[in-house]
């Protein structure tokens, strides 16, 4: 006789609530972390095609046109350049210049004139500064065709320097917020300041620091105006002669010339010392200055 089989449930089987609660939280963590990436990526998606897109609309400034040149840019063209620069890395902005080249532009972007196009082979240019033989430099064709002048060329390169090489996603809020200055225009209130500073002299340390160099002058004998800032106040002046030049002579008697030439072995530096001459050894006292 067959043992009959126990029925199976058909319901879930209870779980530990401690376990259950550790998986979800592990999950969530997860979770969190892969939406974090995702946002980070779409980002970074994001921030290059405005890029992209200020790229393409860089690529026909200036719009506005006479009596506005690239020394006198529009307001408004410099404040949308300005503007669309700021996630520009420095490859971004080579980017902009060879693709403004491509269409016939200047590289500058707010420069109206075409770029220019050397005549004749050859990979490089000799340009003359001021129109002498020895004033001159070698440029690479490919380099003077990207730009109508030299001027532009620095105002270019002006803005590259001050472009990040931190992709704008990475970067701080702070550092999101620069400001880019043309070289034509006034420097911005930050810069001024921050030149303003570089230039003060801060604390008690530069004034001890000066006040110890002055008094080393000092110390040294320097007694003009230039000793109060440390600074050695050198004059040179020519010798007055007074008479005429006599040759030198020994102004002393033979016998007291022979005596010396006899002591000449114990001169030092020419000087013959006298200290305790005076003092005479007796034949029967034993000199022991020579033992240790």
């Amino acid at each position: 006789m067959t043992t009959p089989k126990m029925p199976v449930s058909i319901l879930k089987k209870a779980t530990n609530p401690a376990t259950n609660s550790s998986s979800n939280s592990r999950d969530d963590r997860n979770r969190a972390l892969a939406l974090h990436h995702a946002g980070l990526i779409q980002q970074r998606k994001d921030i290059e095609l405005e890029i992209l897109l200020s790229m393409e609309t860089l690529m026909d400034y200036p719009l506005a046109t006479f009596p506005y040149n690239a020394s006198n840019p529009s307001p408004e063209d410099a404040k949308t350049f300005k503007d669309l620069l700021w996630p520009f890395q420095p490859s971004d902005y080579d980017a902009l210049l060879v693709e403004r080249n491509i269409n016939g532009h200047c590289g500058y972007t707010l420069c109206p004139n075409p770029r220019l196009k050397e005549e004749g082979g050859g990979k490089y240019r000799v340009i003359y500064k001021s129109g002498k033989a020895k004033d001159f430099k070698v440029v690479e064709k490919e380099e003077l065709e990207k730009w109508c002048s030299e001027d532009c060329a620095r105002r270019a390169l002006y803005v590259r320097v001050q472009l990040s090489e931190t992709p704008a996603w990475e970067r701080g809020a702070f550092q999101s917020l620069g400001r880019i200055d043309l070289l034509d225009e006034p420097k911005s209130d930050d810069v001024v300041v921050m030149d303003g500073i570089a230039q003060m002299q801060l604390g008690g340390e530069e004034r001890d620091r000066q006040q110890k160099t002055a008094n080393l002058a000092l110390e040294r004998g320097d007694r003009g105006t230039a000793a109060q800032s440390g600074l050695v106040d050198v004059r040179i002046q020519e010798n007055q002669v007074q008479g005429n030049a006599q040759p030198p002579s020994l102004d002393i008697d033979n016998g007291d010339l022979s005596r010396r030439l006899d002591d000449m072995h114990l001169a030092l530096e020419g000087h013959i010392p006298t200290f305790g001459t005076g003092r005479q050894i007796s034949q029967d006292e034993e000199d022991t200055d020579w033992k240790l």
